[in-house]
C-alpha cells in the first residue's frame, strides 16, 4: 500500500526514462560541473566529521559544526528547507555532543558507548513525531519561506551571499519532498541526539536515513551530496561494528549507564 506513494514521491517515471536514454553519466557530470565550490567544502567536511565519529574522536563535533553552517546555506538555495533548519539546528546538537564528550573527557571518565534505553528512545521519537505536522504546515504554508526571505533581503545577508555566489531573495527555491523532507529532519535530529549520549542505535537510524536520504538528493541535484550520503552507509555500519566492539568490552551495568 506504501510502494505507489514512494514512487510518486521519488518521481520514478523520470528516472526511468533517464536510465533508458543512457543520460545518468551525461547528467551527473554536468551536475558535478555545476556544483558550486560551498558544497564541495561541506560534503568534505561531513565526510571526514563521520569518519572521526567511527574513531570516537571528539574532534568530529568542530569539524561537523563547519560543515553544518555551510550546508545550511547551500540547501536553503535547493528548495529543501528541512534540510537547511536541519543544519542549523545540527550546530546546537553538534555543540551539545562536543560539550557532552569534552566534560567527561576532562574528568578522566569518558563516555563510553552504551545501549539507550528503550523508554528513552520512545520519548525522543514520540518527541519528534509531535512536532512534525507542525513543521510540515509551516513549510507548506511559505511561513518559513516568507520568514527567510525577509531575512535574507536584509543588508547583514548581501555579504554573505556574495561569498557563496548566490543573490539574496531571487534564488530561494520553493520547497521540494516537503514530507519526506520534514521526515528526515527529525530522524536525523533523534540520530544526532542518541550519538551525542553515545547510544549505539543513533548507527542504525543514521543508516536508515542515509538510505533516503541519496535518491532524495539526487533527484534535487545535489549529486556529490548523493554520493556522500551513499559512501555515508558503510560508514555507519562500520562505526555501528566499531562502538559495538568498544562496547563488549564493558560490564552489562556500564552498558545501560547513558540516560
Amino acid at each position: 500500500m506504501l510502494i505507489y506513494p514512494m514512487l510518486s514521491v521519488f518521481q520514478i517515471p523520470t528516472v526511468l526514462e533517464i536510465s533508458a536514454q543512457g543520460g545518468f553519466g551525461n547528467m551527473l557530470w554536468r551536475g558535478i560541473q555545476q556544483m558550486h565550490p560551498a558544497e564541495w567544502i561541506a560534503a568534505i567536511l561531513s565526510f571526514w566529521c563521520v569518519v572521526l565519529a567511527a574513531k570516537n574522536s571528539i574532534w568530529n563535533w568542530p569539524v561537523a559544526i563547519l560543515g553544518s553552517l555551510i550546508y545550511a546555506w547551500v540547501f536553503l538555495f535547493s528548495g529543501l528547507y528541512s534540510d537547511a533548519i536541519l543544519n542549523v539546528l545540527f550546530v546546537g546538537f553538534q555543540c551539545y555532543g562536543w560539550i557532552q564528550w569534552r566534560k567527561n573527557s576532562i574528568i578522566g571518565d569518558a563516555l563510553k558507548p552504551s545501549v539507550g534505553p528503550r523508554k528513552s528512545i520512545l520519548r525522543v521519537m514520540l518527541i519528534a513525531l509531535c512536532i512534525y505536522p507542525v513543521w510540515v504546515y509551516i513549510v507548506r504554508s511559505g511561513l518559513f519561506a516568507n520568514l527567510i526571505s525577509s531575512l535574507v533581503s536584509g543588508d547583514m545577508f548581501i555579504g554573505i551571499s556574495s561569498v557563496f555566489g548566490h543573490s539574496p531573495l531571487s534564488n530561494i527555491a520553493p520547497p521540494r519532498f516537503v514530507y519526506l523532507d520534514a521526515m528526515l529532519l527529525f530522524l536525523s535530529l533523534s540520530a544526532l541526539y542518541m550519538q551525542a549520549k553515545k547510544w549505539i542505535q543513533n548507527w542504525i537510524l543514521w543508516i536508515l536515513v542515509d538510505l533516503i536520504y541519496v535518491p532524495v538528493y539526487w533527484l534535487n541535484h545535489n549529486y556529490i551530496t548523493a554520493i556522500l550520503y551513499l559512501i555515508y552507509i558503510p560508514l555507519a555500519l562500520k562505526g555501528l561494528q566499531m562502538w559495538g566492539g568498544e562496547m563488549n568490552k564493558t560490564s552489562p551495568e556500564e552498558r545501560n549507564t547513558n540516560d
